[in-house]
C-alpha cells in the first residue's frame, strides 16, 4: 500500500493498533510523531477523532467517519497507482468484447493479433451474435464493449465511438458490374439475381433505406442472415450481394470476390463502439481499442473509403 499522506498514515495505524505506542513501533516513528499527526489532524477536522480511554484509543463517531473516507481514499489512490503500473507494462489485463460474426472471422482476430505482439500478457473473451444480442450483452455486463453497426442502444449502453461505413455491392471478379465508368448504384444491380441479408439485419436495413423506387423493385433469390453465405453463394456466381467493406476484406485480398461502394446517398451507416454508461475503460480495453480502431481504419482504406471516427462521447474509450 503507497500512503496517501503521512496524517493519514497515522491515524489509520493507531486506529489499527488501538494505541499511539504501537503505531509508533510499527511505523518506525516517535510516539510524540505520531501523536503530533493526530492532533493536527483533529485540528483539521474540528473535532476529536479518538477517546483517549484507559484501555487504548477508540475512535469517537467523527473518527468512523474519517477513517472510512481514508480507507476509502487510499484504496482509490493504490487503483490508480496500479492503472498507472500498468499503462506502463501492460503486465496484465482482460478484455470482454460481442461482435458481429463476420467481425470475429477477421477483423477482430487480427487486432487481438496486433496487441498481443506488444502486450501478450493480456488475455481475451470475444462472443458474436447479432446487433440486438450485442447490446444486451453490454446492458447485463456480459460484455464490457459492443462493436456492430448502429442501432439504438438500451438504457444504460451508450455509444461512444462510429466509424462510416459504405455499402457495396459484392459480385465475382469481372462482373460487369466492375466494368461501369463510374460507381453503381442499387438500380444498375436489381437486374441480377440477388442474394440479400434477411430483414432483420442491419445490413439489409442499408439497402432498405437507399430510395424506395429502386428497393420496391428488389426481388432476392436467397435471404440469409449469414455474411459467410452471401460470400459464398456470390462467390459460386449464383447472384450478387450487398455487404460493407469489412465483410469481404479477405476474399477481395485472395481475388475470389470484388466489392464496389454504391454511389446511392443512402448506402452509408456506421460502425459503432458501445459500453455501458457507468463502466470506466480498464487499460487493457483502451489499449485494445486502439488496436481495433486501427484495424478498421486500415481496413477501409484499402478500398479508399473513409471510416475515421465521426463521433466521440465522454473519454472512456
Amino acid at each position: 500500500m503507497r500512503p496517501i499522506s503521512q496524517t493519514f498514515r497515522c491515524f489509520d495505524e493507531v486506529v489499527r493498533r488501538g494505541s499511539i505506542r504501537k503505531a509508533a513501533e510499527s511505523l518506525h516513528l516517535t510516539a510524540a510523531a505520531v501523536h503530533q499527526q493526530i492532533l493536527n489532524l483533529e485540528e483539521q477536522v474540528g473535532s476529536p477523532l479518538f477517546d483517549r480511554l484507559p484501555r487504548g484509543m477508540q475512535l469517537t463517531t467523527a473518527g468512523e467517519i474519517i477513517i472510512a473516507a481514508v480507507r476509502r481514499g487510499q484504496r482509490d489512490f493504490d487503483n490508480a497507482m496500479t492503472q498507472v503500473e500498468d499503462l506502463r507494462s501492460l503486465r496484465r489485463g482482460h478484455v470482454n468484447l460481442a461482435v458481429s460474426p463476420s467481425s470475429a472471422e477477421y477483423l477482430v482476430p487480427g487486432a487481438i493479433q496486433a496487441a498481443m505482439t506488444r502486450y501478450p500478457g493480456v488475455t481475451y473473451s470475444v462472443r458474436s451474435g447479432n446487433g440486438e444480442n450485442i447490446l444486451k450483452w453490454v446492458e447485463t455486463g456480459e460484455a464490457d464493449i459492443g462493436y456492430g453497426l448502429r442501432r439504438k442502444p438500451p438504457p444504460g449502453v451508450v455509444e461512444v465511438r462510429a466509424y462510416v461505413q459504405h455499402l457495396g455491392v459484392v459480385t465475382p471478379p469481372g462482373h460487369p458490374l466492375t466494368k461501369l465508368q463510374r460507381r453503381p448504384r442499387l438500380r444498375d444491380c436489381l437486374g441480377y439475381p440477388l442474394i440479400l441479408m434477411s430483414p432483420d439485419t442491419e445490413l439489409r436495413a442499408m439497402v432498405d433505406q437507399i430510395d424506395h423506387r429502386d428497393r420496391r423493385n428488389a426481388r432476392p433469390l436467397v435471404e440469409t442472415s449469414s455474411v459467410a453465405m452471401v460470400r459464398r453463394l456470390v462467390a459460386d456466381g449464383i447472384g450478387i450481394g450487398f455487404l460493407i467493406a469489412e465483410n469481404v476484406a479477405e476474399d477481395v485480398a485472395g481475388g475470389k470476390l470484388a466489392w464496389t461502394p454504391l454511389a446511392d446517398a443512402g448506402a452509408q451507416s456506421s460502425s459503432c463502439l458501445y459500453q455501458r454508461s457507468d463502466l470506466t475503460t480498464t487499460v487493457a480495453m483502451g489499449m485494445f481499442l486502439q488496436f481495433l480502431g486501427q484495424a478498421i481504419e486500415q481496413n477501409e482504406d484499402r478500398f479508399h473509403t473513409s471510416t475515421r471516427p465521426v463521433r466521440k462521447r465522454g473519454a472512456r474509450v
